[in-house]
């Protein structure tokens, strides 16, 4: 039984050594899943900047929006996003908007744009109603506060 441990012992040693170079290894080959998305996002868009409180040079912050499908309709995620001294992403805010985000609304987006003002972004859209065929525009005005948003509609004519 002895002689048994004993050779088990070196095998329990060498299986951890060779794990602990793996774990070790430069240059990892990152998969897609590690940055992975939801199949129902079908447009990203990253947009102006935002003062984020970072320490001085650790980077700064970005607005990014975030569109998905799913029951034939629309879903809408706008984030502030901050960087750090590494450049890597944290989404410090997400903002839904329950009037487009509601599984029953029945809303789709179309024509979406993103353009910089001087206190955020503005993000506006076309907008129909799959209850009624009404089309209607969205504005979103973000501003620098993570969270501070303005969402309005406005009929076509």
């Amino acid at each position: 039984m002895k002689h048994i441990r004993h050779g088990m012992g070196h095998w329990l040693a060498g299986a951890m050594l060779a794990c602990a170079g793996q774990a070790h290894a430069l240059g990892m080959d990152l998969p897609y899943e590690s940055f992975a998305t939801s199949p129902d996002v079908d447009w990203i868009k990253v947009c102006g900047q935002w003062p984020a409180p970072v320490q001085p040079g650790q980077g700064d912050g970005v607005y990014r929006i975030v569109h998905a499908t799913r029951h034939a309709q629309s879903f809408l995620y706008l984030q502030w996003i901050v960087r750090d001294s590494t450049d890597s992403a944290t989404a410090v805010h997400t903002e839904g908007f329950a009037a487009i985000n509601n599984d029953h609304a029945s809303i789709t987006l179309s024509q979406m744009n993103c353009q910089v003002t001087r206190r955020g972004i503005r993000f506006t859209a076309r907008a129909a109603s799959g209850h009624d065929n009404s089309v209607f525009r969205i504005t979103i005005d973000a501003g620098h506060p993570p969270g501070e948003v303005r969402f309005r509609t406005r009929q076509r004519r």
